[in-house]
């Protein structure tokens, strides 16, 4: 299957797909995944906890990997974004035509302010259904939940309709 460009990632969804054991769908559909060094440092934090053997192995593996962006003046529309989503649009700013993985409500928002394409965790696993990657979305929706990671219902039950499972 080809891969489908350049995506960058923010924290959350990284996190979560690590907790459900299913960080390896980004590298299944986009090869390559790119994060900022704000984010890096926001899913590797010093203190241990357990899914942060799945993001350290994937960027030892080479297919996560960090690349820091220079500084610009832009200034996003809500100054209260969180660092990693603020260092994550810049970063997409400056790479037309990427895709920008965030689960962030206002981060989504902002994105989509400033033109870019935006997709989140729910619709990466039902890519990866319709990709053929794995025989259900249901199964693996279902455990973000209870892995501490919320996506709401509305969001869920689309994404099911969207692959067949709704």
């Amino acid at each position: 299957m080809a891969k489908r460009g350049v995506l960058i990632a923010d924290a959350g969804p990284l996190i979560g797909l690590s907790r459900i054991g299913s960080l390896n769908l980004l590298r299944d559909l986009f090869g390559q995944v790119l994060m900022t060094p704000e984010v890096r440092n926001q899913v590797l934090p010093a203190a241990d906890f357990p899914d942060k053997a799945a993001i350290a192995a994937a960027l030892d593996a080479g297919w996560l990997s960090v690349r820091p962006f220079p500084a610009e003046n832009w200034q996003p529309i809500n100054p209260g974004l969180g660092m990693g989503e603020r260092s994550v649009i810049a970063a997409a700013l400056r790479l037309p035509g990427c895709l920008l993985l965030i689960d962030d409500r206002a981060g989504r928002l902002e994105a989509r302010a400033q033109g870019l394409r935006t997709v989140g965790t729910a619709a990466v696993i039902g890519m990866a259904k319709l990709a053929g990657q794995i025989p259900a979305a249901r199964p693996i929706l279902e455990r973000l939940r209870p892995a501490g990671y919320f996506i709401g219902p509305a969001v869920i039950a689309a994404v099911l309709r969207d692959v067949g499972e709704g």
